[in-house]
Parts: C-alpha cells; structure tokens; sequence
C-alpha cells in the first residue's frame, strides 16, 4: 500500500500474498501467544493463494481447531457484502469528468494501459478509477495470471470454516477505516505513482518468490527486511500503514488473551515480523511468544 516506489511491494508484503507449502519445516508464519491467564493463536495471513495449497499444515488446522473464536483484520462479511463493495467502487473512482486518461500524462497513460493489455484488462475498463484502484487491479489480475487468486486466501478461508462452525467472527478494525487507509493512497501525484507503481508491478514475479523463500522456511528476518526496504524511504507511511496499526491491533488482542475464549487471529504476515511487528509488542507485554 506504500504510496511511492513500494506500492506494489508492500502490497505483496503488508497483505501477505505468499503461498503455504505442505512440506515438512521447523517453523512457520504461526505463532502461540499465552498469558497466565489464557492463550492465542496468530498466524500471518495469505490473502492470494493457490488451489493447491491446499490443506493446510495439521499444525494451523489445529491451532483453528483449539480456537473458540476467529479474529481478522476487518469483518470480511461486512467486507463482501454488496453496500460495502459499492462503497469501495465509489471511494475509487474519480471524479467526474476526470479520468485516468486526463489525469495522467500521455506518456504515463500509454505505459498503464500496456501494463493493463498484458494482464489481460481493457484500460477503458479502469479508466474512470483512481491510480491507486487501477494499479491494484492489475496486480491482483497479475497474481491471477500467475495461478495465485483471491478465492484461495486464508482470512477468507477461515471466515468461511468459521461460519460453516458457528464460531465467533471478530475484525480488529471497521471495514470504513481500511476502506479510508486505502483512499488516503489519492493524494499522491498520479503520474509519479502510477510510474513507480508500473516499475514495481516489473519486479512482482521475484519479490513473490522471496516471499515464498522465507515463508517455506519461517524465516521471519528475511520478512522484516523486504518489509523494511519497501518502506525505507517512506518512514512516515510505515508508520501509518504497519506501526500505528499493530500497536492498535496489539492493544486489543492484550484484552482478549485474559479472557475465557482461545482465539485464533488471522492478519497479514508483514505486520508479525520486525521490533515493532504484533510478535514483539504482545512478548513486550509480557506475554510467552512462540513460532511452531
């Protein structure tokens, strides 16, 4: 969601679009927190996956299992439902009688719609939206192309299980504010974004495939580090987009370790690593950290 020369990147990472693999690893993306009083479970979300990956490592299906309720970042039946997707569109379209086309300089535009040509998407189909909802398009359709899709993604997975089980459904923030955090991307200048977020969009094959080196291993260092480089000129938007938001999600999840449930929390992988990533703040609240 990084607004400059990360957008694609911390697209990929902030959201976790990496795959799980069945094989056999010391660790994983799945961390047990405990308190004395009770204990959770937080497991790095894969937004993007692939039919494939499908099942899951026994270890993740069973932290579920031990779950009485589910946790993720927004109600994702909130966020499905048909007001809030008309929301989105309408957050994301430009205003009239703007268009991507005279926003952009000619030269901008005729990359975005090649970019747009070779995902497989009209331009005129993205041409009435914000840079921000047109880059992002492309990326999810670019991630489709590469067998990796939506429908496959663990929150909505385990949304669903939860359902199907009659769990509990919690989100750590309202479904208007992540709409707000992705509309804040507007105030960028269109033409720097959309180049930036083309020259990312080159290098999307390669930062999936370290994403996936350091998940098959649990590797969280090197986690931290393609998060930190997507963000190290742009301190300001970490801050807003990762920092701010884990020490809100980590004040609440505090709460809910000392009560009677066992939770199972689903968020995206990029926000667990780093000093200021939930795996730290909950250990620096005195919590028992541990990556199974």
């Amino acid at each position: 969601m990084l607004i400059k020369r990360g957008t694609l990147k911390t697209v990929l990472l902030s959201l976790s679009i990496t795959i799980l693999t069945p094989a056999i690893q010391a660790k994983s993306t799945l961390w047990k927190v405990s308190s004395e009083r009770g204990a959770m479970y937080i497991q790095g979300s894969a937004h993007v996956l692939k039919a494939e990956n499908y099942p899951l490592d026994p270890a993740i299906e069973q932290a579920y299992s031990n779950s009485s309720a589910l946790i993720l970042e927004a109600d994702m039946g909130e966020m499905m439902s048909p007001q809030t997707q008309q929301l989105i569109l309408t957050k994301a379209m430009l205003q009239k009688p703007e268009t991507l086309k005279s926003v952009l300089k000619p030269s901008t535009y005729e990359h975005l719609t090649a970019a747009a040509t070779e995902a497989g998407l009209p331009i005129q189909a993205i041409n009435p939206f914000k840079p921000w909802f047109a880059t992002t398009t492309i990326t999810l359709l670019k991630l489709k192309k590469m067998g990796m899709d939506e429908q496959y993604g663990l929150d909505k997975y385990f949304y669903e299980k939860a359902i199907n089980d009659q769990k509990k459904v919690l989100g750590l923030e309202s479904v208007d504010f992540q709409i707000a955090l992705f509309d804040s991307l507007s105030g960028e200048n269109p033409d720097d974004f959309v180049n930036r977020a083309l020259t990312d969009l080159k290098l999307l094959e390669a930062d999936v495939a370290s994403l996936l080196a350091a998940w098959e291993t649990g590797d969280f260092q090197t986690l931290e580090k393609l998060m930190t480089k997507s963000f190290e000129e742009f301190p300001e938007m970490y801050d807003k987009f990762i920092t701010e938001r884990n020490k809100s999600w980590v004040r609440k999840l505090s709460g809910m370790i000392k009560d009677e449930h066992t939770y199972m929390v689903v968020v995206g992988a990029g926000h667990l690593p780093g000093n200021e990533g939930v795996i730290n703040l909950m250990k620096n609240k005195g919590f028992t950290v541990e990556q199974l």
